[in-house]
Formats: structure tokens, sequence, C-alpha cells
């Protein structure tokens, strides 16, 4: 008899609304919808309690008990074991290190000797599609899945931004045989964003909210990267990498190209991180040292960074800090710089710059530009723009002179997409201020 509502099966089930949800799509529970609203057959929710665990929240021993134990592994260096159930989401158990030097920097004591399960959790909700994605939620339905921690264990946890995966424990798979680095990945001839998420590929572990998907072309590992409404940020990339070319060492950045893709545009980029690398971003490198009261976050991130052997770290911070503020990037927030670590080597370098796209007042209407200071609030040391300009000192590198030209060609560039028609005149007036003042600044 179809009379359950989803509130009621979910207090019944003593699972989330949510999940209820997901097992009427992947016909788990029999369900019919009446005038919009899903009424559940009393029949198949008797079914499930009888085979699951019963209403209510699931003591800590059900949940260990049907948790499963994994190793996380770093290329094919043993890190620490787990358990993880998938029911909910949460880890357990991570007390068996093998490798603490390995393991992801914010989830080991200060000692090495004990790790957190939930630095643990937190660190892999960062290491799947974030629910703000578009198109993530119907994907998720699709595939009959309830949550986003789910997604990586569709490909063993496997990315391109670093070497972690996970293997059932004791088991003998190969990090050779199977990680994207070095293999193929599935990848849909189709041009849509979601359209290998669920199989065996790195998307299933791409960070951030804008629409993105790995390929290959010709054994190069490339990351496409969509925009928002008026698809300027992939513009913005390669403006900033235009920028980059002028002022900067090749190795200093990430270069990214213009494509129509999808109906669209879209930038794209190779990988940065090598095959025996991996990125950590700023915000993991912060707990490398307990931080004093009276250390600014910039001074503590350059201690942290010492920390670890980093070499030239504030020459390196020095040009992010100038070129953020030369396009006015509102997002260089902890997640999108940081250090590339060897970890056979255990050495670590400097990231090169990349992901420049929320920048030159895209977010901004076209119709609100007219009443828009050119200043913004800067990340990721000061929201003050002088302030943030304070902290770099070396600036032996920097050459304005080879800027000449550079703001026309920006908006030479942004004129070659029509939605951004009103728009270029004002990005031209502001990237020929900024760069005015750093003439001043520094001379």
């Amino acid at each position: 008899m179809f009379s359950i509502t989803i509130a009621e099966a979910s207090k019944k089930l003593g699972v989330s609304t949510e999940r209820v949800r997901q097992l009427i799509g992947n016909g788990s529970l029999a369900a019919e919808q009446l005038a919009g609203i899903w009424l559940i057959d009393e029949g198949s929710i008797a079914a499930r309690l009888k085979n699951n665990p019963g209403p209510g929240r699931p003591s800590s021993k059900a949940k260990r008990a049907r948790a499963a134990r994994f190793m996380l592994m770093s290329r094919n260096h043993e890190v620490l074991a787990f358990a993880f159930d998938a029911a909910t989401g949460e880890f357990f158990d991570a007390d068996e290190i093998i490798d603490a030097k390995r393991a992801p920097l914010s989830v080991m004591s200060p000692r090495g000797t004990k790790a957190s399960s939930a630095a643990l959790s937190y660190w892999w909700a960062h290491r799947t599609i974030p629910k703000a994605r578009q198109g993530i939620e119907a994907k998720l339905a699709e595939l009959g899945i309830a949550d986003t921690y789910d997604l990586p264990f569709k490909s063993m946890g496997l990315s391109l931004s670093d070497q972690y995966w996970i293997k059932p424990y004791d088991s003998d798979i190969n990090w050779h045989d199977i990680n994207f680095f070095e293999n193929d990945f599935a990848e849909a001839k189709v041009e849509d964003w979601m359209a290998d998420v669920g199989l065996d590929s790195p998307d299933n572990t791409s960070d951030g909210v804008l629409s993105k998907r790995w390929v290959c072309r010709d054994g190069v590992r490339t990351l496409l990267k969509g925009g928002t409404l008026l698809e300027q940020e992939p513009f913005n990339e390669v403006i900033a990498t235009e920028l980059f070319s002028r002022i900067l060492s090749e190795g200093d950045y990430v270069p990214y190209r213009l494509e129509e893709w999808g109906n669209g545009y879209v930038s794209s980029c190779p990988n940065f991180v090598g095959p025996t690398e991996e990125l950590i971003p700023a915000y993991y490198v912060n707990d490398v040292l307990p931080r004093a009261s009276h250390r600014d976050s910039y001074r503590h991130y350059v201690e942290c960074c010492a920390a670890l052997g980093v070499e030239d770290i504030e020459t390196a911070l020095g040009k992010m800090i100038i070129c953020d503020d030369i396009m006015a990037n509102t997002d260089r927030h902890w997640r999108n710089f940081g250090l590339i670590r060897d970890v056979e080597t255990l050495e670590y370098r400097p990231a090169p710059l990349f992901d420049t796209g929320s920048s030159l007042w895209c977010r901004v209407l076209t119709r609100e530009l007219a009443y828009t200071p050119f200043v913004v609030d800067m990340r990721p040391f000061y929201e003050d723009a002088r302030q943030q300009l304070r902290l770099v000192n070396d600036t032996s590198w920097l050459d304005l002179d080879k800027l000449s030209g550079f703001p026309e060609w920006a908006a030479d560039f942004l004129d070659e997409n029509p939605s951004l028609y009103g728009r270029t005149d004002f990005v031209f007036e502001g990237l020929q201020q900024r760069i005015d003042f750093l003439r001043v600044l520094f001379g």
C-alpha cells in the first residue's frame, strides 16, 4: 500500500529525507507520485527494516560493525588504515599508522603518532565534488547514491592532484596498474560536464564549484573548466596567462588556453602535478605549526613553509600578491594556492600560480559596472590591497615596462566574447589604474 510519505519513511528508517529520495530513485523503495507527492509502499519499508539496522540513529558499535576497512595509500606506500561507513559517510578507527610522514598534513597529530578521524573526514569532504556544483544532484540520483562522499569510492579515491588512493584492507592492488597518471581513464565522447562522474575517472575527486572535467589529449592530462553566466572566467584565465608570461618565469604559473566546448567557452590547462607529486593547499600547510597569537596569517604561513624546508617562499608569495592585485583577483582563498610535494623524496616547492578565473570584476553585473569602484577586497592575507602589497619585499623580478600594452590586449581579447560587450572599457581602465599604482608604489 502506497501511503508512507518521505518524511515518515525518514523517521522509520532512521535516515535523512535525501537518502529516502535516493532509495526511491535507485528502486530500493517502491513508490509512486500522487499530486506531486511521493508515497512509499509500506511493504518495501518493512523489507528494508528487516534487512537493515532498525529505526533511529545506529549506535557507534553498530556503525563500526558495518563499516568497511581500507588502507590509505600514497602511490605504493601504505599510510594508515581506517574504517568507513558508507551509509553515513563516517570515518572510524584511523588508528593503524604505517607512514605518518606521507599522510595528509592536517590528519596527523603534531608528533605523528595519532590520526584524527574527524580531520580525515574533513580532508575527504574536500576530495570530492561539492554539492554546490551544477548538475551534481541529478547525477547522484542517476547513480543511485546518497551523497558526494561516495563518489571517490567509484575509482578508489584516485585523483590527478595527488598520489593518494584507497584500497580494501589486505588487498594486493598495485598503484602502477590503476593510477590516472599512467593509465587511461573513462572519457565519454559527449561534451557534458558530468558524463564521466561515477565511472573510473578522476572527475570523481575534482574539487571546486565551477564545472570541470578531465580529458586526455595525446597522453597529456588536461583540465577543462567552465564559467558562470557570462563565461568571463575562462577568458580571465587566458588574460592571467598573458600577464604571467610577461613578468614571471615559465615555472611560476600554469598556462591556460581558451576553447569552444559544449556550446560555450572553457579554459584548458595541462596537469601541473607530476607523476610523483601532490598539490597541498595552503589551508593544510597552516596546520604544520600551531599559530602564535601575535602572528599574522602571512607570517604564520611563511614559518610553516620554512618548517617544511621550502625555499624562496616569500618571493613566490610576492609574485602571487602582485599578479592577483593587477588582475583584481578576489578569490585567492587558502585552497587555490599552496605547495607541491614529491611523495618519494618528501621535498617541497611553491605551487605555480593557478585558478585566476574569478577576477576582473567578473561577478559584477554589467549594468552595475558604472557604479563599481576599481578597488576590490583582496585575499588571502588582507582585504585591504595596499596592506597586502606591503608584504612584498622582493621586487627584483618585477619589470612593469613589460606590461606596456597589456590592458589593451586584455580588452581586445574580452571583445571576442559577445556576452562581454559593455565590460571591456571598464576592464581596460581598471587594469591600467592598477598597473599605474604599482609604478608609484614600487618605482
